[in-house]
């Protein structure tokens, strides 16, 4: 059943697949070339069925080998033409279709659960993300103005871009909603002068943020909290919340952007970065719920603003960043692999192979699948910003 639907699809290059009984398959008839050998019977009928959560899953534990090419070269092989194989594949049509009616069943992300959502991936051996994130460490989506520059440069460019469009000063109070290991609030206090208050519900990020904070000597600009954003009270001058929008659910949507409404004053301007869908709401990919981000979800521009019609929000801007994250998510590989015997050694080898594979798929659903990275600002009242963007620029 895999090898007839996959000989309707247009390859952007040449699929070779070794099956079970050692039978070749060909695909396609140009570079690049790529041959996979599936170690056992099962693994073709489970492709079939649901290759989005059982190539991640083949490939972590070695039911799908590589034998030539990479397995960056394969994503995006396969990738490229993922719409093709949904549209000649009328069983996982209707598992996609079912699994979109399911959805907000994928994403319970009540307060005890989304603190524990959090731990599964970001309270792992924190070592793991000093090895391949900047030294800020950042683990967002960077700004490229050039494609060519440092990730470094990148990251502290992301910053700036944020600060510069919340127009921030030194008298205002900020809250940092999702705030990782603190980069971002420590970068607004040294930069403005304002006094940020950052929350996270990671306790191995609150306790390296709230260290951070007070070795540069910033205690009394800079707080942080082990904290649900729900539980907020104070009213702030701005927020900004980057990469954790993905974690609240859509079921969520509205308590989380009627919340941050809620604590804005009447001057107040919200940033919300977030990766999004182009195109129609989709259902998490099932191997990136299982063993990345539990209770994840990438919303569609829609289902956003949908939630700031209901609540008479003032959306005042939205920027797209589009190759952005892939250009992120590339740097971040090689700091990878050029880590690979420290992160096996730290971890094993299937672990290797699971965090190598959501790298590259995540960048690759960038490249071909239609994720973007969505700035959309907010604003309590339709003055509290210039007319135009040149402020940002200028």
């Amino acid at each position: 059943m895999l090898f007839s639907v996959l000989k309707k699809l247009n390859f952007d290059g040449t699929l070779e697949i070794i099956d079970s009984n050692e039978k070749i398959y060909k695909f396609g008839s140009s570079n690049p070339q790529v041959r996979i050998r599936l170690k056992n019977k099962s693994i073709e009928r489970k492709l079939f069925f649901n290759p989005n959560l059982h190539i991640g899953e083949a490939y972590m534990n070695e039911e799908l080998i590589i034998e030539k090419g990479t397995i960056e070269e394969f994503l995006n092989l396969i990738t490229n033409c993922y719409d093709d194989f949904i549209s000649n594949n009328k069983f996982y049509k209707f598992y996609e279709y079912l699994s979109s009616i399911f959805m907000p069943l994928q994403q319970i992300n009540q307060l005890v659960n989304s603190k524990n959502n959090v731990a599964h991936h970001y309270d792992i051996n924190e070592d793991l993300y000093k090895l391949f994130l900047d030294k800020d460490m950042q683990y967002s989506c960077a700004y490229f103005h050039n494609p060519n520059i440092s990730l470094e440069q990148a990251q502290k460019d992301k910053k700036e871009h944020i600060i510069r469009k919340l127009q921030i000063d030194k008298n205002m109070s900020v809250l940092d909603i999702g705030c990782g290991w603190g980069g971002m609030a420590i970068e607004i206090a040294k930069s403005t002068g304002a006094k940020v208050k950052g929350i996270t519900l990671s306790e191995n990020q609150f306790k390296t943020a709230s260290e951070r904070a007070q070795k540069e000597g910033l205690s009394d600009k800079v707080t942080f909290a082990l904290q649900d954003y729900r539980n907020e009270t104070e009213k702030y001058d701005r927020i900004v919340s980057v990469g954790m929008f993905e974690h609240v659910g859509v079921k969520y949507f509205k308590t989380y952007l009627s919340k941050a409404n809620d604590i804005l004053k009447e001057n107040g301007v919200f940033l919300l970065h977030t990766i999004g869908q182009r195109g129609k709401p989709t259902a998490t990919s099932p191997w990136i719920r299982k063993y990345i981000f539990p209770g994840g979800y990438i919303p569609s521009l829609s289902e956003v603003m949908k939630e700031t019609q209901k609540l008479n929000i003032n959306v005042t801007d939205v920027e797209v960043l589009r190759l952005h994250y892939a250009h992120t998510l590339t740097r971040w590989y090689q700091n990878v692999l050029e880590n690979k015997d420290k992160i096996i050694k730290m971890f094993d080898q299937r672990f290797f192979r699971m965090w190598e594979f959501y790298l590259l798929a995540s960048k690759y659903s960038f490249v071909n699948m239609g994720n973007v990275v969505f700035q959309i600002q907010i604003a309590k009242n339709i003055n509290n910003l210039p007319l135009t963007r040149n402020y940002i620029y200028n």
